[in-house]
């Protein structure tokens, strides 16, 4: 018998795709760590106001471009490589180390870069020891995602986290605890940009604590 190899592997990624879509998306604040510091903040910048923002597919890369203006007045240019979710500044010898982004669920925005607003980053001088980035799913995590009712889930912890490649696509799993001690599955769908919100997580049967 001879199998259409094409057809099976677009059956299989419109199977994965239409899986993953009956999740919800969520509106999300999302912590970016160029190498894997802590969302602690030292020398923070406050945005003011995004000046402009577009995004483009440079060398088969998305990438979302941003000036921004700060609260200190400051402008800075900012480069997303959705590929590599990291964050990068046209300064030399700096670097952008830490970003705390909201992610939009809406869609209807000009451009993806619309959808991923920078509110606070770090830029620090490019360190002597340069050191590869830490693996993908190290290098972004879920911050605080809205509820559906007012008010927020705030991330304290994440227990577990992995990568799973789903064909042309990448899904960056993480299982969380909120401050109510509560314990959800959440996932980016990095092709899309998307967090949806798999399930709550019933933390007995998970999890063996000593």
């Amino acid at each position: 018998m001879c199998i259409d190899f094409g057809k099976q592997v677009w059956k299989e990624l419109r199977v994965k795709s239409s899986f993953m879509n009956k999740y919800p998306i969520v509106e999300i604040l999302v912590f970016f760590s160029r190498f894997n510091s802590p969302p602690v903040w030292k020398q923070a910048k406050y945005l003011r106001r995004i000046r402009s923002c577009y995004s483009k597919v440079d060398g088969g890369v998305k990438k979302s471009y941003y000036t921004i203006e700060t609260k200190a007045g400051e402008l800075f240019n900012l480069v997303l490589s959705e590929e590599e979710m990291i964050w990068s500044v046209d300064l030399k010898g700096f670097v952008v180390d830490k970003v705390l982004a909201e992610i939009k669920r809406h869609k209807h925005q000009p451009s993806r870069a619309h959808r991923i607003i920078p509110y606070r980053f770090e830029i620090i001088p490019t360190p002597g020891d340069l050191k590869t980035a830490p693996a993908l799913i190290e290098r972004v995590e879920p911050f605080r995602w809205k509820r559906r009712k007012a008010g927020s889930f705030q991330v304290v912890k994440i227990e577990t986290r992995h990568l799973e490649n789903v064909m042309v696509d990448k899904h960056l799993h993480y299982v969380v605890e909120t401050g109510e001690q509560r314990f959800f599955h959440i996932t980016l769908v990095l092709g899309d940009m998307d967090w949806r919100l798999i399930n709550e997580v019933d933390e007995n049967t998970l999890f063996v604590r000593s």
